[in-house]
């Protein structure tokens, strides 16, 4: 009896000894799993704070690019200053300033957070050593000596542009697009300039060529190459000083722009004796005339006269609702824009002009007119806004929007692209951000 007793006693010690056992094991694993949930609970807490701390340096840097920018605009900076840091330390940036890459391009850093974004400082009337939304339409030789040299191909070489319409340019001579290479004179004083125009981008060839629509009222090119290019959506005047057409006043008399501006009236049509005498020598200057234009050959000689002995002193001519006439040899360091709003041609704008120019407009432009026009068209030269004659050139850009009127040239169409010219115009009136140019890294 006694030995049962103590059997039975085994037992239930066994019985609680598993208990015990299961007991603790359960206790084991409910901690193990409480343990594993408060590691997740404190990596989530982790990563969010993490998050937190990025979004917080993210807004730092976005605070110092906004520093930055307001004070650009508030000094009118034509560039990104480098001691943008300095102006805004209460952002307390790792660095606030002008990326090497790209010398508009401002980048920020706060932490190991960058951000960045693009400054327009300047407007860009687009690529083309001639822009037009006017028909060109050329007797002679056209020479470009240099282009544009627009951006380099794959290959090393520039896709350089010559010329852009919006509609139609015919050309009956030769065309020389002479490239950009070591032998012509550079497009920019900075310009790389040992590769010349992809074969693409240059036209060389004689004859009648150039771009209008053939009988199915389709555009095609003739003869020339991508160098000469057409774009129906060309908008020079508001690409170029970021206001509508219809706003031109605003532009004319805006104060950051420092137009010099005069009327011409009645048949006085000697806008040089208007401005020369206004000019201010060693810088560039922008003159505006509302009315009609003539350059004959003392006009140029007084321009070039003054460009010779005062170096820097370019010209942007921007003639307005009126006809403009060039007769003569000579270069000028500019820029002539060429701008007309709700104006009609009349062959009667040019009776004011001077007997030789008004000869020019004559039948050796019957054959391209009525090549582009067709045979009844009842447009004659004198029907043109624009007439150039001789062997002049700008150094610098030309810019028709006239849009659908006609730009003659008798004897040469010539130009010599110059960047460093364009580009001492400015235009903008304030720098603003470009558009689709963030980063965040």
């Amino acid at each position: 009896m006694k030995n049962g007793m103590v059997c039975i006693d085994g037992l239930k010690a066994q019985r609680g000894a598993t208990a015990l056992l299961v007991t603790a094991l359960l206790l084991m694993g409910a901690l193990a799993f409480a343990l594993g949930s408060y590691r997740g609970v404190f990596y989530q807490i982790k990563v969010a704070n993490n998050q937190i701390d990025a979004r917080k340096a993210h807004w730092r840097a976005e605070g110092g690019l906004e520093c930055g920018f307001s004070s650009i605009v508030l000094n009118n900076d034509t560039s990104i200053p480098i001691d943008l840091n300095t102006t805004c330390s209460d952002m307390d940036l790792v660095y606030l300033q002008a990326s090497s890459a790209d010398p508009e391009r401002l980048i920020a850093k706060y932490g190991n957070r960058e951000i960045g974004k693009t400054i327009v400082f300047t407007s860009d009337s687009g690529a083309g050593a001639i822009k037009s939304t006017s028909d060109l339409v050329v007797f002679g030789n056209a020479e470009f000596p240099p282009p544009d040299p627009g951006e380099k191909n794959s290959d090393g070489m520039y896709e350089c542009v010559a010329v852009v319409v919006r509609s139609n340019i015919i050309i009956k001579g030769n065309i020389s697009n002479q490239g950009v290479g070591s032998t012509i004179s550079k497009p920019s004083e900075d310009f790389d300039n040992s590769s010349d125009c992809a074969p693409s981008h240059k036209t060389g060839i004689g004859g009648i060529n150039g771009i209008w629509q053939d009988a199915s009222n389709n555009y095609v090119s003739t003869g020339v190459k991508l160098d000469f290019q057409r774009d129906e959506t060309l908008n020079p005047f508001t690409t170029k000083f970021d206001f509508e057409r219809g706003d031109w006043e605003q532009v004319r008399d805006h104060p950051d722009f420092e137009f010099l501006s005069y009327t011409m009236l009645g048949n006085d049509v000697d806008c040089v004796a208007k401005f020369k005498a206004d000019l201010v020598t060693g810088q560039p200057n922008k003159v505006w005339i509302d009315g009609s234009c003539e350059f004959d050959q003392s006009a140029i000689d007084e321009i070039t006269a003054i460009q010779s002995t005062n170096s820097g002193t370019y010209l942007f001519l921007l003639v307005h609702n009126g006809v403009l006439g060039i007769r003569g040899s000579g270069s000028i360091e500019g820029i002539v824009f060429h701008f007309t709003e709700n104006f009609a041609a009349n062959p009667e704008h040019w009776d004011a002009f001077s007997t030789t120019l008004q000869a020019d407009l004559n039948a050796n432009f019957t054959d391209p007119i009525e090549t582009v026009y067709g045979a009844t068209t009842t447009l004659t030269p004198k029907h043109a806004t624009y007439l150039q004659s001789g062997s002049f050139k700008f150094t610098g850009g030309m810019i028709f929007d006239t849009q659908g009127q006609m730009a003659l040239f008798n004897n040469s169409m010539r130009l010599q692209y110059n960047s460093d010219i364009t580009e001492s115009f400015v235009f903008s009136a304030k720098p603003k951000w470009k558009e689709g140019s963030w980063s965040d890294h």
